[in-house]
C-alpha cells in the first residue's frame, strides 16, 4: 500500500542501491583485485609461457630467464598500449562533454542577446531601436538556427513602424502594394568614390 502511494519502501535495499551508496569502497576493491591480477600475471603468466614453449627441451638457466623477462616486457608493453588507448577514449569523451557544455553556454549568450535585442526595440529612444535591429541584424549572421526568427522580427517591426507610403519626394504613389516598389538600390545611381 504504501508503495502505490510513492513512498520509498523502507527496511530493504536492493544490491545496487547498496553498492552505489558504497562507490568508493567498492572503487578501491575492484583496483586492488585489479592490481592483484596484474601482478600475477606479470609474475606467474612469462614462466608458464616460456615453460609451454620450451617443453622438454634444455634450457640454460641464463636463457630462460632472458625468455621470460622478454615475455614479462612484452606483457607490460600491452597493459602501456591499453591504459593508452583508455586514456584517450576518456580524453575524447571529456572533450565532447566539454564542447557539449560550451554549446549550451553559447546557445544561453544567444538567448540573452536576443531577447535583450527585442527589448530594446521597445525602448522610446531612437538609438536604443536601431541598436536592437543592428544586434537581431548580427544574431541573424552568426547564428544559423536564430536566423530565420532574426529576420522575421526584424520585418515585423519595419513592417509596423515605418510610414507607408512613405512621404518624401520621389516616393511610389499611395495606391502602389509595397511588393511592387522597385528597391532604392536600382533606382539611386551608383557613385564612385575617388
Amino acid at each position: 500500500m504504501l508503495m502505490e502511494m510513492g513512498e520509498p519502501e523502507r527496511g530493504r535495499r536492493p544490491w545496487r542501491d547498496w553498492l552505489a551508496g558504497h562507490r568508493t569502497i567498492t572503487a578501491l576493491f575492484a583496483g586492488s583485485v585489479g592490481l592483484a591480477v596484474l601482478g600475477a600475471v606479470l609474475v606467474v603468466l612469462p614462466g608458464v609461457v616460456v615453460d609451454y614453449d620450451l617443453t622438454g627441451e634444455g634450457v640454460a638457466a641464463q636463457d630462460r630467464l632472458k625468455a621470460v623477462n622478454d615475455v614479462r616486457t612484452t606483457l607490460l608493453q600491452a597493459v602501456g598500449g591499453v591504459v593508452v588507448l583508455f586514456g584517450a577514449y576518456a580524453t575524447w569523451r571529456q572533450l565532447r562533454v566539454s564542447q557539449a557544455g560550451l554549446c549550451a553556454t553559447q546557445g544561453g549568450y544567444v538567448t540573452d542577446r536576443f531577447s535583450t535585442a527585442v527589448d530594446q526595440l521597445g525602448s522610446d529612444k531612437l538609438g536604443t531601436r536601431i541598436g536592437g535591429l543592428h544586434a537581431l541584424w548580427r544574431i541573424a549572421e552568426h547564428s544559423a538556427r536564430d536566423r530565420e526568427a532574426g529576420i522575421s522580427i526584424q520585418a515585423a517591426y519595419l513592417r509596423t513602424h515605418l510610414p507607408w507610403p512613405p512621404t518624401a519626394p520621389g516616393a511610389p504613389a499611395r495606391g502602389v502594394p509595397i511588393n511592387d516598389v522597385v528597391p532604392l538600390e536600382c533606382v539611386l545611381p551608383m557613385r564612385r568614390w575617388r
